[in-house]
């Protein structure tokens, strides 16, 4: 993905995101306002138009002082995958308090994970590039807000390696634990093609290949 997502564009959508109902454009425009967005209304309404064409966010209105607006879910199958699972990683580890309440090769281990996920999900949407030019945009979008829910965990990482320098040096030796790991399981013996529980979905062979 070589282009970066309007920041304007990525605010708006972010707070689009993380709401489970339709905004009206005065909330949505002091939600920006609390997020630091440093948007003027008109600034605003130029780019909600910008993504109402391009059919990745959905205009409602109901009479001409109530308008609202939502994400178009059926452009963001992936966020939408990505956002129940942070949701779920988040009914576990509710705020940064908790999250620092584990010990610190818990944090690493934890981080490690949702990082790793959130990097798997950046390459699938670039295959989907591939698959999908028409939702190209959407994409783009997509891995973005992806990767903003899940750098959660390093941000609170990496604020707990501020704490102390003792701090900093028991995480730098969990992720060497955690790279060496994957190192072995990998790369020091024959690859094991059965080490994920689930085989290759293979398409039935057709009349001319039998």
């Amino acid at each position: 993905m070589n282009e970066e997502p309007d920041r304007y564009c990525e605010k708006i959508l972010m707070t689009l995101m993380l709401s489970d109902e339709k905004i009206r454009f005065n909330k949505l425009y002091e939600r920006l306002k609390n997020a630091n967005a440093n948007m003027s209304k008109p600034t605003l309404i130029q780019h909600l138009n910008h993504l109402i064409e391009e059919e990745i966010i959905q205009r409602h209105q109901e009479d001409k002082q109530k308008v609202s607006y939502e994400m178009n879910w059926k452009r963001f199958k992936e966020l939408q995958k990505a956002k129940k699972l942070n949701q779920t990683a988040l009914h576990q580890i509710k705020s940064e308090k908790i999250f620092k309440s584990k010990s610190l090769f818990q944090q690493t281990i934890y981080t490690t994970a949702m990082v790793t996920i959130g990097e798997l999900y950046y390459l699938k949407l670039n295959i989907l590039d591939i698959l999908e030019p028409e939702n190209k945009l959407a994409n783009h979008f997509s891995y973005s807000l992806i990767r903003r829910l899940f750098n959660l965990y390093a941000t609170w990482l990496y604020e707990s390696a501020k704490e102390s320098k003792e701090n900093s040096q028991k995480i730098i030796r969990s992720l060497d634990r955690n790279i060496n790991t994957l190192e072995k399981s990998f790369f020091d013996h024959p690859f094991n093609w059965n080490i994920f529980p689930y085989r290759e979905q293979t398409q039935p062979a057709t009349s001319s290949e039998t």
